[in-house]
């Protein structure tokens, strides 16, 4: 049982003071929140920073309201990928998951998908500090939607949001009412653990003109991986815990200011990685049976513990001033995030052919390093440590809406330090103790990167029907990289540390133009042709530099062409959202390898086309049906050599087929209670791993890549509402299904590899009251 850290058990303590002090309001008019309604639900969203409702947004977005983020369970990235077409999620571990919109995704250090929490852009803008990782995976409580933008978000979004966006919106002040929630919540994980969660929130009113909202949550992760040679059950388990505050103060009716501050901290004391069979390192011809378990279902061998701890904050001021014309927005913002963990580097080959680094005594016995009284060989360990600073600043001027001539321009800078560090020490098996040598490696890589950005769009009403959107944003970054590495591998008796160092510039240009024409009032059709990139930057260099490798990597961009249409039918009992689309991406960025050390680079192209969909039905009162998702072929178009990807290879954990059924029902039970049940299905079709190469005398060799085997899950829930009170039972993965989401052939002993695998069936209970 993990013990509550100080920075939720504060928090949530003054959250049960509040709620227990405060007189509580009177519930709700049940008929509030009983289906009654026989319509689907008009949802507003901010996807163009401006507030329109979702039917006429003229690209492929999707909204998950707060109702359905609180009934369906969907409380982190694994939840959501079934609600959104083509999103495809890489588990690689708890607080490091790739993000894949529309099939772009080769496996890279920079993000594709930006993530934005409100106005707030969070995570690294570049490779150097591995921007891929920072999705966050922030818990949804108190959230009044998540948003998802599909394509490029270049023109309004800037850098990294090639592939598409990730926005979470929270719920602001309200000066109009006191309110207060609570909720305890428990759950059993199949093959594992039990485990629980405590959430809060509070919103009070300050005067008529000024509200502070607080909240916050703590929920520890269930464990289900075990580790017979460490003696370790659950090994995977862990918490995340973290604090939203906000205070909202209308100065005037015209001017309001709101300040915000977010933190999650995220611990896990192990890897939810299932051992099997991998390459074998037999190089070109792996065995047939590479993806079954080497130990047992759930079951792992490591020679020391494997700990992660991730830390989020984010500050950020948004000044609002409506001038009669049109408003001016600033936002001000600033965000740390620091990234720890240990990793087992013992049974990583070296090389092809070699015997594993670092494994059952290779490197001690080489040093003549004496081994203590129980100790019977030595690993090798990998410590990652990554710290980034970000400071942005934004400012908006946009035109009133309901105009002929719709308008927005603004600038946008961003200051962003980051400092990576990496030591390969050994210790002894099994004691886990560390041994006196010197670490294999000892590698810092300090980076700055700082962008200077303008954008505008515009958008023009030529009848009440038909309009056409126009816009465009001219950016520039420079940045540096300094490097400092040292230890045995680079000789010995050890050498003074090396230092290199890099700079580099670079100006883009996005675009966006989205013709617009509303047929009906219940029927929309757009086009869409945009433009993003991912910014480039210097390759920090060992020395000697190895051949071929360049001291600089190019951004890489994409051209997005979008066709779709959105429909009300049956008086509004039917909804249709459909797009196909086709993606060119050019330069793309790529993890170059050869041994012992890595690169960013630029090398071939690339493809994704298909088609997403979806459908919400409401036959009869109280009864909804939600069809979501996509086809997809993401391909390569040209050859990535120094990946191992070939012309036509598959684009790595993008699956051509990706569905989701989900359906409810509400009515009313008794007195002021409603009852509801839900189920959903979901459907990941076949997909491959990562692009894979090894380099030797003839060069870059392609390695043979799996196909991943398609899987599906089923979600039950169940339960009773009123305006104050939830009680829910639910089921995740009811059928106890294996479905694998990340899959890497090597670094387990023998030479096998590792696979993570949906969570295990999970039984669970919640209980939420409202004040």
């Amino acid at each position: 049982m993990h013990t509550l850290s100080r920075f939720a058990a504060r928090g949530l303590a003054l959250l049960g003071a509040l709620a227990t002090a405060a007189h509580a309001a009177a519930a709700d008019d049940a008929s509030a929140t009983q289906a009654s309604a026989a319509t689907l639900q008009e949802v507003v969203v901010t996807a163009q920073k401006r507030e329109e409702k979702l039917h006429d947004v003229p690209m492929g977005v999707t909204a998950i309201t707060a109702d359905e983020l609180t009934k369906r369970q969907l409380v982190s990235l694994d939840d959501l990928q079934a609600t959104v077409p083509g999103l495809s999620l890489t588990d690689v571990q708890p607080g490091i998951t790739r993000l894949t919109l529309r099939g772009q995704n080769v496996g890279g250090d920079g993000s594709t998908v930006t993530t934005y929490i409100d106005d707030t852009p969070f995570g690294s803008s570049n490779a150097l500090a591995n921007g891929f990782g920072f999705t966050g995976d922030f818990d949804t409580w108190d959230l009044a939607r998540v948003e998802v933008l599909r394509g490029p978000q270049g023109t309004l979004y800037g850098a990294g949001s090639e592939g598409g966006l990730l926005k979470y919106v929270s719920n602001s002040p309200d000066p109009a009412k006191f309110a207060a929630a609570v909720q305890v919540g428990g759950e059993d994980v199949a093959h594992g653990e039990s485990a629980g969660s405590g959430k809060g929130m509070i919103n009070v009113p300050l005067g008529e003109l000024a509200a502070f909202r607080l909240s916050g949550y703590y929920s520890t992760l269930p464990g289900y991986v075990n580790d017979p040679s460490l003696g370790l059950k659950d090994l995977n388990h862990g918490y995340r815990d973290g604090l939203h505050a906000a205070l909202l103060v209308n100065f005037t009716d015209s001017i309001s200011l709101r300040l915000a501050a977010f933190g999650q901290d995220l611990h896990t004391d192990g890897l939810p990685l299932t051992d099997v069979i991998g390459v074998a390192n037999t190089g070109p011809t792996p065995p047939p049976n590479q993806l079954q378990p080497t130990i047992g279902e759930f079951e792992q061998q490591r020679f020391i513990k494997e700990p992660s701890d991730f830390k989020y904050r984010i500050y950020s001021g948004t000044l609002d001033w409506k001038l009669g014309f049109g408003t001016f927005t600033s936002i001000t913002s600033y965000g740390t995030t620091e990234e720890s963990a240990l990793a087992d580097a013992s049974s990583v080959p070296a090389q092809t052919g070699v015997p594993a680094a670092g494994t059952y005594g290779d490197y001690a016995t080489a040093f003549n390093q004496p081994l203590p009284p129980g100790a019977t060989a030595a690993g090798l360990a990998e410590t990652h440590d990554i710290n980034v600073k970000k400071f942005t600043q934004e400012f908006r001027l946009a035109s009133a809406s309901n105009q002929s001539l719709e308008w927005q321009v603004g600038a946008f800078y961003t200051h962003e330090s980051s400092s990576l560090g990496e030591t390969l020490p050994t210790f002894y098996i099994p004691s886990q103790a560390y041994s006196s040598l010197q670490s294999f490696e000892n590698l810092t890589l300090d980076a700055l990167y700082r962008e200077w950005a303008g954008f505008a769009q515009v958008t023009y009403h030529f009848n009440p029907q038909f309009d056409l959107g126009v816009g465009g944003r001219w950016s520039e970054n420079k940045q540096s990289a300094n490097q400092s590495e040292d230890g045995l591998l680079l000789g010995s008796p050890p050498a003074p540390p090396t230092l290199t160092s890099g700079e580099s510039t670079d100006t883009d240009f996005t675009y966006s133009i989205a013709p617009r024409w509303h047929v009906s009032q219940d029927t929309m059709v757009y086009g869409r042709i945009a433009t993003g990139y991912r910014p480039g930057g210097p390759n920090a260099l060992p020395v000697p530099v190895p051949p071929g490798v360049e001291s600089t990597y190019k951004s890489d961009k994409t051209t997005n062409y979008e066709l779709g249409t959105r429909t009300d039918l049956l008086d509004r009992r039917l909804s249709v959202d459909v797009d196909v689309f086709l993606v060119d991406w050019k330069d793309i960025q790529l993890l170059e390898f050869i041994s012992p050390y890595s690169f960013n680079s630029n090398g071939g192209t690339a493809r994704s086309k298909g088609v997403e969909w979806a459908l919400a039905l409401t036959p009869v009162t109280g009864l909804t049906f939600k069809l979501t998702g996509a086809y997809i072929d993401a391909y390569l178009t040209s050859p990535a050599v120094t990946t191992g990807g070939n012309t036509g290879d598959p684009l790595p954990y993008a699956p051509k087929w990706s569905s989701s059924l989900d359906g409810a029902y509400t009515w009313r039970a008794f007195g002021d209670f409603n009852a509801f049940v839900g189920a959903t299905w979901s459907y990941v079709g076949s997909r491959y791993n990562d692009f894979s190469a090894t380099f030797g005398a003839a060069g870059f060799e392609a390695d043979v890549r799996p196909q991943l085997p398609s899987y599906n899950t089923v979600d039950l829930r169940a339960g009773l509402e009123s305006g104050r009170w939830t009680f829910e039972l639910y089921g995740r993965n009811i059928g106890d299904t294996r479905g694998i989401t990340y899959y890497n052939n090597s670094g387990t002993p023998k030479f096998g590899g590792s696979v993570s695998y949906v969570q295990p069936r999970t039984i669970g209970a919640l209980v939420t009251a409202r004040f």
